[in-house]
C-alpha cells in the first residue's frame, strides 16, 4: 500500500502531468482526475490523505469539491493551486481552512516542496486546545470585517 493516497482535481495541464509522476515515484498513491463530479465519486469511495485541486475560471469548482472532500472525510489535508494571472486568494478558501494555497505559475519543485509539507503535517497533527478555538473564532469575525472593508474600498475606487 502507498504511504500517502491523493486525488489530484486538475484540467490536464502538464504541470499536473509532472507532479503526478513526481508522487509516484515519492511512493504516493495518486488518482489524477479532470472532472469534479469524478473527483467527488472517488472522494465518496475511498479516504485520501490530501487533495489536490487547480482553481481557475475555467474551472471554479475546486473550492466545492474541497467542502465535499471536509464533508466526507474531516481529515483529509486541502490544496488549491491558483490560476494564472489569479492573483486575488477566495475568501471562500479561509472559511475552508485549507492547508496551503500556490499561485500558478509554479515550479514543480515548488509544488512538490508544498504537497510534502502538507503530508508531512498530517503526522504531527496538533490536539486543538480551549484556546485555538476561541482563537479561530476571532480570527473569523477579523477576516469577516476585512472583507466588508476591502469591498468599501474596492467600490469607492471603481
Amino acid at each position: 500500500m502507498a504511504a500517502y493516497e491523493i486525488l489530484l482535481l486538475d484540467n490536464g495541464s502538464s504541470l499536473f502531468h509532472t507532479l503526478t509522476w513526481a508522487l509516484e515515484s515519492k511512493g504516493c498513491g495518486v488518482t489524477a482526475v479532470s472532472s469534479p463530479e469524478v473527483a467527488i465519486e472517488s472522494l465518496a469511495r475511498k479516504n485520501y490523505d490530501l487533495l489536490v485541486t487547480k482553481l481557475t475560471p475555467e474551472m471554479p469548482e475546486g473550492l466545492e469539491v474541497a467542502k465535499r472532500a471536509r464533508k466526507l472525510n474531516p481529515e483529509i489535508r486541502v490544496m488549491v493551486v491558483g490560476g494564472e494571472n489569479q492573483v486575488v486568494f477566495p475568501l471562500e478558501a479561509y472559511r475552508l481552512q485549507i492547508e496551503d494555497y500556490i499561485l500558478m505559475p509554479c515550479s514543480p519543485a515548488e509544488l512538490w516542496r508544498r504537497v510534502a509539507r502538507c503530508l508531512g503535517s498530517l503526522e504531527a497533527k496538533p490536539v486543538e486546545s480551549d484556546s485555538q478555538v476561541r482563537l479561530a473564532a476571532i480570527n473569523e469575525r477579523i477576516l469577516n470585517k476585512l472583507a466588508i472593508m476591502f469591498h468599501d474600498i474596492r467600490s469607492s475606487m471603481v
